[in-house]
Parts: structure tokens; C-alpha cells; sequence
């Protein structure tokens, strides 16, 4: 069964399996959500999140580190 995560966790922190101590600022989730990059559920007026779709949003936006460019 899904815990619901809701955005204040989120926002405090939560541990995931492969990213300990996740945080994701409140005014940031806003506009992933407004940009339609993380996944979210509304339950009246609260929106809350899975685990597994805060980590495939992580997943899906990892990025290789380039070196400096002199």
C-alpha cells in the first residue's frame, strides 16, 4: 500500500531508498507541479505524493557532471 507524502514532509525531508534525506522546497514542488514534471494526486485542497513517484521524478533528472569549460 502507498503512504501518501504530503508537502510539508517533503519539504521537512523523507528518506527514500536510494536518496536519504530528500528535500524538496514547497515553492519548488509548485512548479514542478505547475510544469507538469512531478506527479501529484489532490485530495480536496492537499496534495500529496507517492514515494515511488518522487523517485522516478529524481530518476528522471540526473545529470553527469561536465567538467569546467576554460
Amino acid at each position: 500500500m502507498n503512504t501518501w507524502i504530503t508537502t510539508k514532509d517533503l519539504a521537512k525531508g523523507i528518506d527514500l531508498d536510494n536518496y536519504p534525506n530528500t528535500i524538496i522546497p514547497i515553492n519548488m514542488q509548485n512548479n514542478l507541479r505547475t510544469k507538469r514534471k512531478l506527479t501529484y494526486s489532490k485530495v480536496g485542497t492537499k496534495v500529496v505524493y507517492t514515494k515511488q513517484w518522487i523517485e522516478q521524478y529524481l530518476e528522471n533528472n540526473i545529470r553527469e557532471a561536465q567538467p569546467k569549460a576554460n
